[in-house]
């Protein structure tokens, strides 16, 4: 069997390379093509002993490292695992397809593909043990030979074909940040060898208390625990005596489960660990560095998929974000950017996007109403954010660690170098003027270039989509999508900004999503304590007679907050009606609901009772009805 295995391989390799599907260098390796194994980890931050962290306990991680490349500055595209890993199955920004939501499914355009089904149809066994939270619709018997808490390369009937393994690792997940989660995972461990709290050096970005050291000295522990599972899975290879036929690539889905970690899209949320150990028989055929090296270079976890596809000599396709950073497909030189993007997590919207290059972030707030700590239901269980707010509650944070709990600026720049936690907004400092410059322009030719649909509220988006029979990824196609596109950015900037709009000019403006950002300028600002004038009023009740649903209900918000409660409660009314059973635009008169002050939740109370049942929609109706 093994034999005619050797000849199909060659066979289908051959047909592969002449159809351009794969390079020439895997006709090359002809039989030898290498096993990949990975090994995933959910929210963690470079907290290895390979990367420095005091006090770590990572041996086996550590010795991968020493027998590896390890990449210094990895990022995520996001801070949440399902848009992480979108990007990284995809090796496309979420952005561009819809698909930066926490959660959603999302239909892909044709001829976007799942990584994982190219290595398959080259001759690949491929195996997911076991989390895929995609964010898109596809079927998994098209992307894995199996996908289970069971899957595993040892399953593959014969043994010389090639494999590519996933393993994900999950008993570092936030959730088990928290005691009760905490205590399942280390049972086992005798108390002796668990982390202190008294050994904690928290960084400046958080309040030095027990409570905060506590959920540092259990995320210690779970990344050690985290490390011997790891090391099991190495340990398989070579008992298998296949330690030396396989590459092994270690990652994090985004940073640590704490606050202004994991769902943020600073350095604390997006910068991973990422190792790769080739075996000697490819290094130089792959392109890896001397065993023990380390790779300054921006990478971007989206680069994941393409280097699979390198490595295992599949060529690949055309239009992707993602990179290959080994194997015969390899980039010659590394970016000059990496880019980060925030939006709806869970029930609570946001609209951020980032730019990284080797020393400074520029941060894009489109949403900076919102502080950067908004209350998400799942998050406040976190030890961190409850001591946050307590101590905010009574005054007794610094000034550094009190902005995170109010609104934000338009825009934030930092010296990476100077504040690697990224505490002090230079954007101001006209030392880094051109600094700032060039970051807000590759931010914008970002945008426009992938394209950012998501610039859509969620509702339009959908119904855009469903309307058009498009995926969300195209309906931005052409010049005439790109045009239209600038004009959605230039409003969502305008209204950061909090510039005034007159109603006729607010009128005059064709684009529902243009008139959408310009209202929602105007109410958030009265959310956030601006003065009532008479002008936002009179825009205000403009927006409660537009055609459009989604533009009511931001009128409604406004109106709310101005004092008219019956008249807003009377359009959340209709756009309820309206909305029937899309739970997205419920959602949304939810949200709006609650962000808007007491008094239209009181009006509305039992409208939106009998409304309830959409997971998201009940946490903010709980919320309102505190």
């Amino acid at each position: 069997m093994a034999g005619v295995w050797r000849v199909m391989r060659c066979v289908v390799c051959l047909g592969l390379w002449l159809s351009g599907c794969v390079s020439r260098e895997c006709v090359v390796c002809g039989a030898d093509r290498p096993n990949i194994l990975w090994i995933s980890c959910e929210d963690i931050s470079p907290l290895l002993g390979c990367y420095g962290a005091a006090g770590a306990r990572t041996p086996r991680l550590d010795g991968l490292a020493s027998e590896g490349v390890l990449w210094t500055r990895a990022f995520s595209c996001h801070g949440v695992c399902a848009p992480s890993r979108t990007g990284i199955i995809t090796a496309r920004h979420p952005i561009s397809l819809g698909a930066n939501h926490m959660r959603s499914r999302v239909e892909l355009p044709a001829g976007v593909r799942l990584f994982p089904e190219l290595l398959r149809e080259a001759g690949y066994y491929c195996t997911n043990n076991s989390k895929t939270d995609y964010n898109v619709v596809r079927d998994l018997k098209l992307v894995w030979d199996e996908s289970s808490g069971k899957a595993h390369w040892r399953n593959r009937r014969d043994p010389e074909q090639p494999f590519f393994a996933v393993f994900n690792l999950t008993m570092t997940h936030e959730s088990k940040v928290w005691p009760e989660g905490w205590r399942d995972v280390v049972r086992g461990l005798e108390p002796g060898v668990l982390r202190s709290a008294a050994d904690v050096v928290v960084p400046p970005l958080y309040p030095d208390t027990e409570r905060v050291r506590g959920d540092f000295a259990r995320l210690a522990d779970l990344i050690a625990v985290m490390d011997g599972e790891a090391g099991r899975l190495l340990d398989e290879l070579e008992l298998a005596g296949l330690a030396d036929e396989t590459i092994v690539m270690f990652w994090s889905d985004h940073g640590n489960g704490l606050p202004r970690a994991k769902r943020w899209i600073y350095d604390s949320g997006v910068r991973v660990p990422l190792i790769v150990r080739v075996p000697e028989k490819y290094r130089e055929w792959a392109g890896a560095g001397m065993a023990g090296s380390r790779d300054e270079r921006l990478v971007s976890l989206l680069d994941l998929g393409p280097t699979v596809l390198s490595l295992a000599g599949v060529g690949i396709p055309e239009g992707l974000a993602g990179q290959p950073l080994l194997g015969p497909g390899r980039s010659a030189g590394g970016r000059r950017f990496v880019h980060g993007a925030r939006d709806r997590l869970d029930e609570r919207q946001d609209l951020v996007r980032a730019v990284r290059s080797e020393r400074y972030r520029y941060v894009r707030n489109l949403m900076p109403w919102y502080p950067a700590l908004q209350e998400i239901s799942y998050g406040e269980r976190n030890e961190t954010m409850r001591e946050w707010r307590r101590l905010g509650a009574a005054g007794e944070l610094s000034e550094v660690q009190g902005q995170w709990l109010r609104p934000r600026r338009a825009e934030e720049l930092y010296d990476l170098e100077r504040d690697p936690w990224e505490l002090v907004n230079r954007v101001d400092d006209p030392e880094l003027s051109g600094v700032l410059e060039e970051l807000r322009g590759e931010c914008d030719r970002w945008q426009l270039s992938e394209p950012d649909v998501q610039l859509l509220p969620e509702s339009l988006l959908e119904r855009e989509s469903q309307s058009a029979g498009l995926p969300r990824g195209l309906l931005f196609g052409g010049e005439s999508g790109r045009l239209r596109l600038e004009g959605v950015l230039r409003a969502a900037q305008a209204a950061a900004r909090g510039e005034a709009i007159s109603v006729a000019v607010w009128a005059s403006e064709s684009d529902v999503a243009v008139r959408w950002w310009r209202l929602e300028g105007v109410w958030r600002r009265l959310s956030t304590g601006a003065a009532v004038s008479a002008g936002a009023v009179d825009l205000l009740r403009a927006g409660a007679r537009d055609v459009d649903p989604v533009v009511r209900l931001s009128a409604a918000g406004g109106l709310a907050r101005a004092g008219e409660v019956q008249l807003a409660a009377d359009i959340c009314r209709g756009v309820l009606e309206v909305a029937g059973g899309e739970e997205i635009l419920r959602t949304a008169v939810m949200r709006v609901v609650d962000e808007s002050g007491g008094g239209l939740f009181a009006a509305l109370r039992e409208d939106l009772a009998v409304q309830r049942g959409g997971e998201y929609f009940d946490r903010l109706f709980q919320h309102s009805d505190r």
